[in-house]
């Protein structure tokens, strides 16, 4: 009876295991979803900007707590104001594309699709030096003909942890925001925020709180590309 009951634990902790694995993300080789990973390493990441209103606070907030985070920016946004991503690029951040116009990739052409990733990476390339690597579509829409897409331009689709979507673009509240990330955090986890598109100042009230809850629990920041690494040395 006690063997029984043992094996019954140890099966329940192992599909407990494999479905916290599974519920945060999917298992599409084309995406990543978050890395797996033994050390305590996560990626911030921060889409629609760059926001004169919030992104340089933000910048200020990472550099402070010696952060790294990757932002998905958008051309448009790109070409209306540079200084943005020059200070980010100096702050050593790392600069994604999050299309050039903010479009819902998945409802348009292949040819559309390149057309506008093109002119992202082209703005991303004018002012940073280097074209981008990484992809995040807008609202994490995809199908097989923007994968091929991204493919094609040699970028990679990056999503976020299912579990670490903090839906600030909602306004919940700080403690909503706050909740979201530390309640549920793993090592590997690439992490949704926004620095774009309406008033942040909840992402930015909630970020040192973040920083400063993981960083005692023994986690670092890292860029995408550096948590990619990770993978290659699972």
């Amino acid at each position: 009876m006690a063997a029984a009951l043992m094996l019954l634990i140890v099966g329940l902790s192992e599909w407990h295991a494999l479905h916290a694995a599974s519920a945060r993300g999917g298992t599409n080789p084309a995406i990543t979803w978050y890395v797996p990973t033994d050390q305590k390493v996560v990626a911030l990441t921060f889409d629609d900007g760059p926001w004169r209103s919030s992104t340089p606070q933000i910048l200020r907030i990472l550099v402070q707590h010696h952060a790294l985070a990757t932002f998905f920016v958008i051309g448009q946004q790109v070409l209306r104001d540079p200084d943005i991503i020059r200070q980010e690029v100096k702050d050593h951040m790392e600069i994604g594309n999050h299309t050039f116009s903010h479009m819902n990739l998945a409802k348009h052409s292949y040819a559309q699709i390149v057309s506008d990733l093109s002119q992202a990476n082209q703005a991303i390339k004018d002012v940073t030096g280097h074209p981008p690597t990484l992809l995040r579509t807008p609202y994490g829409t995809y199908n097989p003909t923007v994968l091929r897409a991204a493919q094609e331009l040699h970028l990679r689709v990056i999503m976020w942890s299912w579990t670490e979507d903090t839906r600030d673009w909602a306004n919940p509240g700080v403690e909503a925001i706050v909740s979201r990330v530390v309640s549920h955090i793993q090592p590997g986890d690439i992490v949704l925020f926004h620095d774009g598109g309406s008033d942040r100042s909840q992402t930015i009230a909630a970020l040192p709180i973040i920083l400063k809850d993981l960083t005692l629990r023994g986690y670092r920041f890292v860029t995408v590309s550096q948590l990619l690494k990770q993978a290659q040395m699972h």
